[in-house]
Parts: structure tokens; C-alpha cells; sequence
């Protein structure tokens, strides 16, 4: 039904039938309904109008739901057989989880945020040098003596140092790196493959 993920009760001071629906409703973490803004929005009020039911925009469709969205919206409601479009029925403008499906093909849901990595991004070549300081090079320190390859009297520590240098040339040493390409500075391949603790 379309007033599906709708609250029972519109918000105080409901509209009268001659004026618009507006309160709003949360569906799989996404605002809809009068002032919910965001990229959702525009993908409602663009669907709207590619199947015929944007006569009510002066302009956009945009990103902020506003009165021609509801008069959209309920438009179309009322194209599946909804009926009645005073606030909290269920041609009011105001999208449900049912109706919400059949204008878009599916129920968009908010992004989880994206999982922390595990290892510390490659800083490129140029993030090593005297008089840089970072947690990046002391916990860079720590897994080269995790490997065997510390050459470190004390420490590591948070700057780099021409003993992190030396540390790291052994390294890619270990990883059969020769020459100027054990010269202790770290590039992409040897970085990922220490497998350096993401520093959050």
C-alpha cells in the first residue's frame, strides 16, 4: 500500500486538503516528502517527469522536495488507483515503500559508509624525507622490525630517519629488490606488500 513506512499521523498543524502534504517520511534511511533534500530527491522528481507526471514543476526537478514534488507525487499515486490526497492518505504526495518501487524499479537505501581500510594507503616517494614526522613512520618501523628488517638501536619513532631508510632498504632487500631499487625509499609494491596498519 503506498502509505507504507508513513507515520500514522501527519505532523501538528496538518494542512488543510487544499494545500499540499508536508511532513516526511524516512524509507531505508532516506528523506522524502516536504524538505527532504539529497540526490534521492532529484531522483524522484526526474523519474516522475520521464513517465509523464512533472506538469506541476515550474522548474527543476531539484534536490529539495517542495510543493510541485507532493503535487507530482500524488498525480501518480492517484495513476495506480490511489485515492484521497489530504495529508496521510494515500494519494497525498508523499511517497511510501510500494509506490516509491513502482516509480523507481526499486527502494534506494542510504550508503553505508565505506569500510575503514586495514592498511595505510601508499604515501608516494615523496612523503618520506628528513624532517618528516608521522605516526605513518612509526607504525612503517614497527612492521619492518616485524619483519626482521629494523636496524633501529632505538625506536622507531614517528620521523624519518636515515635508519628507517636503512630499515626499509633491508626490506626490499628481503623482497629481492637490488641496486637503486633497495635504495630504502619506499615505492608502491614494497609499501603494500609491508601491509602498514592504517593510522585513523
Amino acid at each position: 500500500m503506498a502509505g507504507f513506512g508513513r507515520p500514522k499521523y501527519p505532523s501538528a498543524g496538518a494542512p488543510s486538503a487544499s494545500t499540499p502534504a508536508r511532513y516526511q517520511v524516512t524509507i531505508n534511511g532516506l528523506a522524502y516528502g516536504y524538505g527532504a533534500t539529497g540526490s534521492q530527491v532529484t531522483a524522484v522528481g526526474k523519474a516522475l517527469v520521464a513517465k509523464g507526471f512533472g506538469k506541476h514543476y515550474a522548474e527543476g526537478p531539484g534536490p529539495t522536495w517542495s510543493d510541485a514534488d507532493t503535487l507530482n507525487y500524488s498525480d501518480f499515486q492517484k495513476s495506480l488507483g490511489f485515492k484521497g490526497t489530504a495529508a496521510g492518505q494515500d494519494a497525498d504526495g508523499v511517497p511510501g515503500a510500494a509506490t516509491l518501487a513502482k516509480l523507481l524499479g526499486s527502494v534506494p537505501s542510504k550508503p553505508s559508509a565505506p569500510a575503514a581500510p586495514a592498511f595505510e594507503p601508499f604515501p608516494g616517494a615523496a612523503f618520506f624525507h628528513t624532517g618528516r614526522t608521522s605516526p605513518i613512520v612509526t607504525a612503517m618501523g614497527r612492521r619492518l622490525v616485524a619483519e626482521g628488517c629494523g636496524r633501529y638501536t632505538q625506536g622507531p619513532g614517528p620521523s624519518w630517519t636515515l635508519t628507517d631508510q636503512a630499515s626499509y632498504a633491508a626490506w626490499q632487500r628481503k623482497l629481492g629488490y637490488t641496486g637503486s631499487a633497495a635504495d630504502g625509499v619506499p615505492g608502491k609494491a614494497s609499501w603494500d606488500a609491508l601491509k602498514v596498519p592504517a593510522q585513523l
